[in-house]
């Protein structure tokens, strides 16, 4: 099956352990046969008064023998089969993980994160499934059914071929079944995604169903979906419980033919009862192999709906590729940067939205981008560290194309703090360490601590640097967060640092401050200042303006603020927003002194 080629490195790396699993069955199920055909002689000779108690004694010693022989191979099979499968889904689960964190962002732009967990969770353990019980009990069938029909046909080949006639009808029905089991199962699967989808989101942004009062509507859309899993999973019922009861009818109609020819023939004097109670015992064996063979064919396209899914992530391709190795070394390249008539366009849009942006960007400088929202801003830095794609000749760092950058190294040497501000559900001293070495030093921690100007706030902690965060950092204020995550990029010491928009949550003040600290780190630094307020770009030694894309003006702060265009419209607004809330509080203050 096509689906299944990415689990065939997994498996042919634990081959041996699967051929002596396979032994195993095939030993199982060559002995187990031996007991049915013992037990007849035996009734036979009794039957017959040719058989002394100590001859029955050592019949029953040896039936124990074999179903003690027997035992113990089924145990290794069980034992063998199973554990490989647990090592394959232990190193799927971390070839899975090590593929997501390859795919590029624009992967997980088109990708809800509750499926991509379904996939790695509950299709994983579908694969499992797959790949341990289902190959084990397909074993099984394979070998049983030949040596107990052999068995049976040696013993009465007429009556065998009587008793599978309603065989005959096992190949359609398995054939209808199985399509019908994939599209199901496929579709089970795929409902199971979307409400794992809508539940995480719901989790992540609890804080706003609660606050725009969306309990009962999210109430709803989560009984939705969970009808619509309810229900896949209901038809997928159905149509197993549908599958069994006609494989016990065919085994039961079988059962009829044996009892009815059999018991004729014994009247007839052509058949010994030992005879018969053989054939029962063996044909009696053949009927969990067939179920098995219904519950392993519901584990098979369960298991093919969850490949099917899983390689969705797992054939993904990067468009953000590493570059062949060099013997250069990357790591002494200064990083002044050029951009030279870079246009951009997102997959799945009309509208580029960059265009013919130039701009050089000498080591050590510092650059404040401004511009109203969708103009570009984040998309300019996130092509510096190759977030996505970009054409060769648009961007250099240090006189190399940025696509001859090896990814590591690149991205080594830049220090972000995106707009959306993430902090792990760990200790604030981890989260502060994080892209650095765990062991990073307590002073270092503390040292970009302060610059950032949260060290005060971290310290009023019970825990101190050992407070635990919630999920996202739910327990700080939108502001600690973002200095929290300044701290974060300036203990990296990248020689590139990028701001974006990361002190949109502070107060005045504090970005005073913050920016101050700053203006010593930042010195020998490749600096990017994003920011929609124009006293964070104000010291910047050159600010561009954005406006759709384009580069509309460029210049320092002085020299904007003296040109007519967005810069000074800007400036002047946010001054009178000041002049405003200082008038507001002084008005304040006025009425405290009075009450």
């Amino acid at each position: 099956m096509k689906a299944l080629r990415t689990l065939k490195p997994f498996i042919w790396n634990h081959r041996l352990g699967f051929a002596f699993g396979i032994l195993c069955v095939f030993i199982t199920n060559a002995i187990a046969p031996l007991v049915p055909i013992l037990i007849g002689q035996a009734v036979n000779f009794a039957e017959n008064g040719t058989i002394s108690g100590d001859e029955l004694m050592s019949f029953s010693i040896l039936i124990l023998l074999i179903a003690a022989i027997a035992g113990a191979f089924r145990f290794l099979m069980r034992r063998i089969l199973i554990d490989c499968s647990r090592e394959i889904e232990y190193e799927f689960r971390n070839a899975f993980f090590h593929r997501l964190q390859k795919l590029d962002p624009s992967f997980y732009d088109a990708n809800n994160t509750g499926d991509l967990m379904s996939r790695a969770t509950n299709d994983t353990d579908a694969l499992r499934m797959l790949i341990g019980p289902a190959v084990m009990y397909s074993c099984n069938t394979i070998f049983s059914l030949p040596i107990v029909l052999a068995s049976m046909f040696w013993l009465n080949w007429k009556l065998t071929l009587l008793v599978m006639i309603p065989m005959l009808a096992l190949p359609p029905l398995v054939r209808y079944f199985g399509h019908h089991m994939h599209k199901r199962s496929r579709a089970q699967q795929d409902a199971f995604g979307d409400l794992t989808t809508m539940v995480q989101e719901n989790l992540s942004g609890i804080r706003v169903v609660k606050a725009y009062q969306q309990e009962p509507a999210q109430r709803k859309k989560f009984l939705d979906h969970n009808n619509d899993y309810v229900d896949k999973s209901l038809s997928m019922a159905k149509l197993q419980s549908a599958f069994f009861p006609t494989i016990r009818l065919l085994v039961g109609s079988g059962f009829i033919i044996l009892l009815t020819v059999g018991g004729w023939q014994i009247i007839q004097g052509s058949l010994q009862v030992g005879t018969l109670v053989s054939f029962i015992l063996l044909f009696e064996r053949t009927v969990w192999p067939l179920i098995a063979a219904g519950w392993v064919l519901n584990i098979i396209q369960r298991g093919v709906a969850s490949m099917e899914r899983i390689n969705h992530v797992m054939d993904a391709t990067s468009e953000v590729v590493d570059p062949p190795a060099t013997e250069r070394d990357f790591s002494k390249l200064p990083v002044d940067i050029r951009f030279k008539d870079l246009t951009f366009q997102y997959g799945g849009t009309e509208v580029a939205s960059l265009y013919d942006v130039d701009l050089d960007v000498p080591q050590g400088r510092v650059v404040g981008v401004v511009g109203p929202v969708g103009s570009g801003k984040s998309t300019l830095i996130h092509l510096l560290a190759r977030f996505y794609p970009v054409e060769r000749g648009m961007v250099e760092i240090g006189g190399v194309d940025i696509n001859d950058w090896p990814l590591d190294e690149l991205r080594r040497r830049v220090s972000f703090v995106f707009q959306e501000t993430f902090l792990f559900s760990d200790t604030i001293g981890w989260n502060i360490r994080f892209g650095t070495s765990d062991d990073a030093p307590q002073e270092s921690v503390v040292r970009a601590a302060q610059a950032a100007q949260v060290a005060e706030d971290i310290e009023d902690f019970p825990k101190g640097y050992d407070t635990v965060l919630g999920e996202r950092g739910v327990n700080l204020s939108g502001g600690q967060k973002q200095r929290t995550a300044i701290a974060r990029a300036l203990l990296r010491s990248g020689d590139i640092l990028v701001l974006d928009d990361s002190l949109s949550a502070v107060d005045t003040h504090t970005e005073e401050a913050v920016l101050k600290e700053l203006e010593t780190v930042m010195k020998g630094r490749t600096t990017f200042l994003i920011s929609h307020r124009i006293s964070t770009v104000s010291m910047a030694d050159e600010i561009i303006v954005l406006q759709d894309g384009r580069i509309s003006q460029r210049g320092n702060h002085d020299a904007l603020i003296a040109s007519p265009g967005l810069y000074a419209e800007l400036y002047r607004k946010q001054l009178l927003e000041e002049e405003a809330e200082a008038f507001d509080g002084k008005l304040t203050e006025q009425e405290e002194v009075t009450s």
